[in-house]
């Protein structure tokens, strides 16, 4: 590695130069420089592919000593004592200006507390003289705190000075050199800075002070702090902290801003014990922070209220003032930021990059690995960013880590994955960190703490150990009676002390909310609020659960207060799911000044009348239960223990909140407020070409434009509304109304908040609360707006306004969404034709994590969670609604996951995984996944898994022809295996009520009694690859591998019924929990539901690519999960799916997969499944039949005369100038050919068979060539000669390319390996150079035939595989067609890129050719596109396309003509852009495909066919009023065809040609 600094030295100062930047570069990223050359070459590299090069000016600099490095004879840098000598005195002089005015500021404070209450009297100009003279104050403290931390920092810097100056020889300590040279350089600047400070004017001070002041000294406090720590413990290994702190490199600190923070969630230095208490707890905490023989993790626990938090504060801070303290998360149950663990892992890893610069690094290169962490479900985070960097870095001392308030994360329930993360990580975590965790006794809790924190707690309650403490706090608070009240300078005395804490019991909280009420009582009168809280009745005191009880009671009596508002006002308060400040508070409450008047009062849902005009009253009268830092901050309960007081009767009495009565009163004001302010366009954004965060000022327009009460009502509505269990209709019909009115607005706004994957989450919630309750109309509505949600979520988390746009368009037309908003649209919508159900999307959701085929997929019995795997390197459990994990991925296995299951409580997981070196079956935690022992040894490949009833055996069929049954617990075998009667079992299944189990091979089904172990009856004949039992037992389904049909049988009656349909392999079949309908998966790509008594056909699915390998219904039967090759799980809406009522497949569109022009005419050949088309400039396209099979090979003869087409078992010759049939030549044993090509001079066809075999054969005889060729361990992908007749050469997947003789098909030398799976081959023309696409990455690599080595590699932005590469006649250029439908050129020489995509549609591009002279490319997808390459620049304009009409249907003879699409393209994610990047629309992903021609006033969509006709024009002329971009043409450009005929193209092939 080099090292590399750009320094700026046109900028310097005091003798010293700016270094902009610094990188280090490997030594193999540095081009050779050329003779002479000025420049440094590097090559910037991502993931090892190669993003560009950066070219250095290399100058020489002068010589340049800064200053700061001269030193004196003592080795002290010049000047540097006298600066921070002069510093000090200047400090010392200057009198700090609040002595000035000492007096005033604590009479001020008097005044503000005083006329506090009096400022909401109706006095004109009352309140704002009470506002200015409270700021005023606060200005003022501020300036005093200021020079009060100024005098600090001159004491710290002189104290770091000082301990320099004793350090002379620097050779003695080498290791410290940097940090010396740091500490000097920092005590400098800070000398600098306090001079200025000092000569500095007390105005000029208020007005700097508050923007840079500050920060300047909190940043050289935390910096001398550091260095100081560093310098004392001399050569320590430890990395400088400050430097990283506080002024690492600028980009680091904006990566590491992907990580988000929870406000408040650090320490707090007002929150710690007062001094001289709680000694001995701290003590004893610190003793275990300074212990390494003890245990890694302290648990501090106590009821609410004994003082667990101000401890942990405490804590953390002498933690942090010794540099020890690593990170720390304080939960609170009031804030909706800190009363989850959302943020809890990402907080922690900010605090812990801020700690320590190695765990920076190491935190960055996480994120760098994985970008989107930030939103990945907590177990995927913890893992990376936390306990994996703890292992990596080594630290000279452990850090400690504090987490306070456990059991204020959530409910037991909600905190389960917080919870079952602890238990898997805190033993890794604790291994190389201290953690200390204060929580109440809870049983979750202590479950997951180490046997030593649970069983030897430390108590924060022993009444014998605080009451002293108590006395002294309370003694503290209470000195600030005489400054406030003249009257009362020696009050109270010891006597009221004493009774103070004995009522206070030993809990802090108590003492707290006590002294808070003696002090800012609504009387102000701290004689009478202390006789209070110490008088109450005896009788009373004994009946109270609690010392609190008595407390709080006491507080809300002392002044008669109106019930009603009380309620309504507090129930909100503690009901609240993240606190808001008093102006968002009376917003959402809806508390404005005509409620004073008795006929304007604030009608409640309940009826309750309100009189309340603003909180700003009540928050002062209960300020000792209340916190609120000011009127812009959030109000919240001083303490969790007064919402346990307040919700439960017995100990609340007149002040008892009914919780579900507070939660209807919320719903409906969020509703009401929701209804006021959400409209269309809210934030004025107008321009739906743009997305949600392409608007710069995007954040300021939210803050505007949604006010933070409506923010909240936003998010927090559905919460109130499902913990209802008994809604009253007119709650029901208001949130039914809202939905039918306001849906799209509220969609808008979570958009814009960037919480639009939450509203999936929220729609269930409702829909399975409605169903619960058997709301049957808002059910219906909930269900389609859920599916209205799932379908368009992708695009709502980019783009609000397309809500209303696209989503409007692409909605199916009998949606209630759809009839609820059609007539509000005031803009020219897209105008879609299609047929009713063509818009109904049966997927739910995709699921696209995965990196590889998905073999198995298993769904959790309550249905919340899907665990799916295959040949990747993981096993990942997800949420079906949002398609997001809920977990991190499983690792820690080789090979692939062949089947997997999940146990009937859903704890545990087993899956069953292959590779060459091993075959095992594993099993999982489901909510740790930690290992469950060891694997169990199979020693087969096991294709097929289950629990069996009770999950505590499992049951496991293999290729051995063996079922085994493993004790869970033990691992070991349960029985001896039972032995079937062929060689491989595939599938196995047990029946519902647990009496049989079946296995499948493909020669039969085999059952057995589970209680005897015995066989029954005969096996069920012929073989089979599926097996699946219905809910009663009585049925079984099987699929069938040959016959491509389901087999259902009646076991009582022996008789089957056969289920024709499917044309390829059924590979899974299911049952839905009712046994009514019955659903097979197979390799044609498609799902077909069946009566699952009578066998009828209900419903064909179709949406996957590639085979289904597995299938599942959901427990509640109303969805469908399918897991494929083409490395997508689905979901799929069943109930839509058959109310549907459309029972055949959707007719695809056959692609053109074979291409050939003539070298010796104009003639240009295709073919479209069994048969070939033909046409010239002097003719039309003619069909000709005579295959059978498929077409895989298309090929002129040298003299242009002859055209020959092969497809297995038939060469057939044809006569291009008649297209009429020639000889007919019979391939023998070729029925099995994937891959066919031809030899230059058409005399052998090299022919790949299923799966591994290459076999060469005479194209006179048709008979073999010698032996078949199987060198290959992995699935053939291509075959192909070289032009010049020197090589033949085959790729395959196991990641070889082997080149062979082209006469014998005899490998030649040793292959050339692969990095990844080979999808297409092609060879220059000279037969030098091979080049190679790659199956998933598009990536095309160039070999050397003779060295086998690779000369270049080319990713680019290009996705999916690579389905066909051509030279261009030359050699000079490759150009590719890659699976998203883009086809590009690459210079041969260098691999560059060259000029633009070529085409940008999507649609496969599945053959290319060109014709002789390289002037034109014939691109094949379903039509045959012809570009031409421009004169005089690497730029290709379309010309036309070519297509029989019998084979495009939807392609119109006379196509009306109109206005094209200007440039665009169809990106994968959706969106159709025009060449601006403008969003024009989002396309379904099942209508994500735009057909040609590309008319504005009739655009066709479809995936599979053109089933949709889109008119934009009008709406895209009201687009471009907006943008002022023109997205319609009318005369000829680059994608424009221009001619229906074949002869200009022709004509200038003619000109090639000659």
């Amino acid at each position: 590695m080099i090292a590399v600094k750009i320094y700026n030295h046109s900028k310097q100062k005091k003798g010293s130069v700016e270094l902009v930047g610094k990188a280090d570069v490997d030594y193999s990223c540095v081009n050779e420089l050329p003779p002479g050359s000025k420049y440094l070459i590097l090559e910037v590299m991502d993931s090892k592919k190669s993003r560009g090069r950066v070219h250095i000016q290399v100058s020489a600099v002068p010589n340049r000593t800064p200053p700061s490095a001269n030193s004196n004879d003592n080795g002290e840098p010049e000047g540097l004592n006298e600066a921070v000598q002069r510093a000090q005195a200047k400090i010392s002089a200057a009198k700090p200006s609040y002595e000035r005015f000492g007096d005033v500021l604590t009479g001020m404070n008097v005044i503000i507390k005083i006329t506090a209450p009096l400022s909401e009297l109706p006095l004109p100009g009352l309140k704002t003289a009470h506002e200015i003279l409270s700021n005023t104050y606060e200005v003022l403290n501020a300036q005093k705190e200021r020079d009060e931390n100024v005098e600090k920092l001159a004491l710290e810097m002189a104290q770091l000075w000082t301990i320099l100056s004793e350090i002379r020889n620097l050779d003695m300590i080498r290791s410290m050199k940097d940090v010396l040279s740091a500490a000097t350089e920092q005590t400098r600047t800070c000398a600098d800075f306090l001079e200025e400070y000092a000569e500095t004017g007390i105005i000029k001070r208020f007005v700097v002070g508050y923007f840079v002041t500050d920060e300047r000294i909190s940043a050289f406090q935390s910096s001398f702090c550091d260095l100081n720590d560093r310098l004392t413990r001399g050569a320590s290994i430890q990395t400088w902290v400050v430097v990283e702190r506080r002024f690492s490199d600028l980009a680091e600190r904006m990566d590491l801003q992907g990580l988000t923070e929870a406000r408040g969630a650090s320490y707090n230095d007002a929150r710690t014990c007062l001094a001289d208490t709680r000694r001995k707890d701290l003590e004893r905490i610190l003793r275990w922070v300074d212990d390494s023989s003890g245990s890694s993790v302290y648990w501090l626990t106590g009821v609410a209220g004994c003082g667990k938090s101000t401890i942990a504060h405490t804590v953390a801070k002498v933690l942090n003032d010794s540099h020890r303290l690593g990170a720390s998360f304080f939960f609170d149950r009031n804030d909706a930021s800190l009363n989850n663990s959302r943020l809890f892992c990402t907080t922690i890893a900010s605090q812990l990059a801020r700690y320590d610069s190695s765990l920076k690094e190491a935190i960055l290169d996480a994120i760098k690995q994985d970008p989107g962490i930030d939103g990945r479900p907590l177990p995927n985070q913890m893992g990376p960013l936390v306990s994996s960097i703890m292992k990596k870095v080594q630290l000279s001392v452990p850090l400690v880590m504090v987490i306070d308030a456990l059991d204020e994360s959530g409910t037991p329930d909600s905190r389960k994955e917080l919870m079952a993360m602890l238990r898997k990580e805190l033993p890794t975590l604790s291994a190389h960190a201290k953690i200390l965790i204060t929580s109440r006794d809870e049983d979750d809790i202590r479950i997951v703490l180490p046997s030593d924190a649970s069983q030897h707690p430390h108590r924060a309650d022993v009444k014998d150990e605080t009451q002293t403490d108590v006395r002294l706090y309370i003694q503290a608070q209470l000195l600030e009676v005489g400054p406030r009240y003249p009257h009362l300078q020696n009050w109270p005395g010891a006597e009221d002390i004493d009774r103070l804490a004995h009522r206070a019991d030993g809990l802090f909280i108590w003492a707290s909310v006590a002294c808070s009420f003696i002090l800012d009582g609504p009387d102000q009168d701290p004689v009478a609020h202390l006789e209070t809280i110490v008088s109450t009745d005896p009788a009373e005191r004994a009946r109270a659960e609690s010392s609190l009880d008595t407390l709080y009671l006491a507080i809300l009596r002392r002044r008669p207060i109106d019930k009603d508002n009380f309620r309504y006002f507090m129930g909100s308060i503690i009901m609240l799911k993240d606190p808001l400040a008093p102006i968002d508070l009376n917003g959402l409450l809806g508390l404005e000044t005509k409620n004073a008047k008795p006929d304007k009062r604030l009608l409640l849902a309940d009826g309750t009348k309100i009189r309340l005009t603003t909180c700003e009253g009540i928050i002062a009268s209960l300020a000792s239960i209340l916190s609120s830092g000011g009127s812009g901050m959030p109000v919240r309960i001083v303490h969790a223990s007064i919402f346990d007081f307040l919700v439960n009767r017995d100990r609340s009495d007149e002040f008892y909140i009914d919780m579900e009565l507070t939660h209807h009163l919320l719903v409906d004001r969020c509703i009401v407020r929701m209804r006021s302010v959400l409209h269309r366009d809210i934030c004025e954004l107008r321009d739906p070409s743009k997305l949600n965060r392409e608007f710069p000022d995007i954040d300021n327009r939210i803050v505007r434009c949604v006010p933070g009460d409506v923010m909240y009502a936003c998010r927090f509505w559905t919460s109130h509304l499902v913990t209802i269990r008994n809604p009253t209709e007119s709650l029901v019909s208001t949130v039914t109304d809202f939905m039918m009115l306001h849906l799209l607005h509220w969609l808008e706004v979570m958009s814009l908040l960037g919480r639009a994957r939450d509203v999936s989450t929220m729609l269930r919630t409702i829909l399975e609360w409605s169903k619960r309750l058997h709301l049957n109309t808002l059910t219906s509505l909930m269900r389609d707006c859920f599916h209205f949600v799932q379908e368009f979520t992708p695009m709502m988390e980019l783009s609000a306004l397309h809500i209303y746009i696209s989503a409007m368009v692409f909605c199916p037309k009998g949606s209630r969404v759809v009839k609820a908003f059609h007539d509000s649209h005031s803009i020219p919508l897209p105008v879609i034709s299609c047929a009713e159900d063509a818009l109904i999307t049966p997927v739910c959701s995709v699921y696209q994590g995965h990196s590889d085929v998905v073999y198995a997929m298993a769904i959790f019995p309550k249905g919340d969670k899907i665990v799916s795997a295959g040949a990747g390197p993981t096993i990942h459990i997800w949420d079906p609604s949002s398609s997001s994990l809920v977990r991190e991925p499983i690792h820690g296995y080789e090979g692939s996951v062949l089947a997997l299951a999940v146990s009937s409580d859903g704890n545990i997981i087993a899956a069953s995984t292959s590779s060459p070196q091993a075959h095992q079956v594993h099993l999982w935690n489901a909510s740790t996944g930690d290992r469950i022992g060891n694997p169990l040894p199979v020693a087969h490949r096991t294709l097929g898994i289950t629990f069996l009833p009770g999950d505590g055996q499992l049951a496991s069929s293999s290729d051995d022809g063996q079922l085994r049954v493993w004790n869970v617990q033990t691992g070991t075998l349960a029985r001896e295996p039972l032995i079937g009667r062929t060689s491989t079992l595939v599938h196995v299944a047990v029946s519902p009520d647990g009496k049989i189990i079946a296995a499948t091979s493909r020669e039969s089904t085999e059952l057995w009694d589970l209680t005897t172990w015995e066989p029954i009856g005969e096996p069920l004949q012929p073989g089979d690859s599926a097996v699946a039992f219905s809910p009663d037992s009585q049925r079984l389904a099987l699929g069938r591998y040959v016959e491509h049909c389901v087999v259902l049988w009646d076991l009582t009656t022996k008789q089957f019924k056969r289920l024709d349909g499917h044309t390829r392999a059924v590979n899974a079949t299911a049952f839905s929990p009712n046994g009514e309908v019955l659903a097979s998966a197979s390799s044609d790509s498609t799902i077909r539901l069946w009566n699952g008594i009578t066998g009828e056909v209900l419903h064909t699915l179709q949406g996957h690519t590639y085979t289904m390998w597995s299938i599942e219904f959901s427990p509640d039967g109303a969805q469908l999960a399918s897991a494929s090759a083409d490395k997508t799980v689905r979901i799929w809406d069943v109930e839509s799916c058959l109310a549907s009522g459309s029972t055949q497949p959707q007719t695809d569109v056959n692609p053109i997969t074979c291409t050939a022009c003539s070298p010796k005419s104009a003639h240009f050949a295709f073919s479209i499944g069994n048969v070939v088309y033909i046409t010239s400039s002097t003719s039309v396209i003619t069909p000709m039949r005579s295959h059978k099979e498929e077409v895989k090979f298309l090929g002129f003869s040298s003299d242009g005369s002859r055209l020959a087409s092969a497809s297995p078992g038939l060469l057939q010759w044809w006569d291009t100038k008649t297209a009429t049939p020639l000889e007919s030549v019979a391939l023998t044993g070729t029925e099995k050919t994937r891959y066919i090509d031809m030899s230059p001079d058409n005399s052998r066809l090299a022919m790949t068979l299923q799966p591994k075999t290459v076999l060469m054969c005479s194209a006179s005889t048709g008979e073999p060539i010698g032996e078949p060729r199987m060198e290959h361990e992995g699935w053939i992908r291509s075959v192909a000669f070289s032009p010049d007749g020197s090589w033949l050469a085959t790729s395959a997947d196991d990641y070889t390319i082997r080149l062979r003789d082209p006469v014998s098909g005899a490998e030649v030398g040793d292959p050339i390996r692969t990095v990844i799976r080979t999808s297409a081959i092609a060879f220059s023309p000279d037969g030098g150079h091979l080049a190679s696409g790659s199956l998933s990455d598009a990536t095309i690599r160039l070999w050397s035939t003779s060295s086998r080595e690779m000369v270049w590699q080319y990713s680019g932005n290009i996705v999916g595989k690579i389905y066909k590469i051509v030279f261009t006649p030359g050699g000079d250029q490759v150009i590719s067609a890659a699976a998203n439908g883009a086809t590009f050129v690459l210079d041969t020489s260098s691999g560059a890129r060259i000029g633009k995509t070529i085409r940008c549609f999507n649609g496969i591009s599945q053959s290319l050719a060109l014709s002789q002279g390289g002037a034109h490319l014939f691109v094949a997808t379903d039509t045959v596109q012809v570009w031409t390459r421009q004169k005089g620049d690497d730029a290709w304009a379309f010309r036309r396309e070519l297509y029989p009409a019998s084979e495009m249907s939807w392609r119109e003879e006379d196509q009306p003509l109109g206005s094209f699409l200007a440039s665009f393209h169809e990106y994968l994610d959706g969106w159709l852009t025009c060449e601006e990047g403008h969003k024009l629309l989002w396309i379904p992903e099942h209508l994500r495909r735009v057909w040609s021609p590309f008319l504005t006033s009739r655009l066709r969509l479809g995936r599979d066919a053109p089933i949709v006709a889109l008119d934009l024009h009008q709406y895209l002329v009201w687009l471009s009023a907006i943008t002022g971009t023109s997205y319609e043409v009318d005369e000829e450009w680059s994608n424009m065809p221009v001619s229906r005929d074949l002869a200009g193209v022709n004509e200038e092939a003619s000109k090639d040609i000659a």
